[in-house]
C-alpha cells in the first residue's frame, strides 16, 4: 500500500496517508478559494493519521450545520486537512511527498461557484457541485 506524508510550511505539523484516494478534485468551492485565492487540489482518503503536531492545530469551522472542519498549523497558517462529517478526511494533494507521490485529480467540483479567475484549460470532467 502507498503510503505519502506531508507538512505544513514550518514543519510543526506532519500526516500521512495510506492507499489512493477515492476521490481527487479540483475543488473550486467559495471556502476553498477564500482558503487559498484559488481552486485547491484535494483528496478523500479512507486513512489519514497526524503524526507530528496535532496539538499545534486550530481547528475552524465556517459553518456549523455544514460540519467541516479545516485543521491548519498555528504556527504557520497553513491548511493541514479537513474533516467532513466525522468520517471523510481529505489532504491537500499539492503538499504529498512520497512513494508515487503524484496524485492527479480527476474531476472539477463546485464548477458554479468558481471565480473569473478560475481558467481550465484540461477537458476533465466539471461538476457543479459535490458528485
Amino acid at each position: 500500500m502507498t503510503t505519502r506524508t506531508w507538512t505544513c510550511m514550518c514543519g510543526s505539523f506532519e500526516g500521512e496517508v495510506k492507499g489512493d484516494p477515492s476521490l481527487a478534485v479540483w475543488c473550486h468551492c467559495g471556502s476553498c478559494r477564500q482558503q487559498t485565492g484559488a481552486a485547491m487540489q484535494l483528496g478523500i482518503f479512507p486513512e489519514l493519521k497526524v503524526l507530528k503536531g496535532e496539538d499545534n492545530l486550530i481547528a475552524y469551522k465556517k459553518n456549523p450545520e455544514a460540519n467541516i472542519t479545516r485543521f491548519s498549523c498555528k504556527t504557520c497558517g497553513s491548511f493541514c486537512y479537513k474533516n467532513i462529517n466525522g468520517d471523510t478526511l481529505v489532504a491537500p494533494l499539492g503538499a504529498l511527498k512520497g512513494e508515487g507521490e503524484t496524485v492527479k485529480p480527476t474531476c472539477h467540483i463546485f464548477v458554479a461557484d468558481k471565480g473569473h479567475q478560475d481558467i481550465m484549460f484540461d477537458t476533465l470532467p466539471q461538476h457543479d457541485a459535490f458528485p
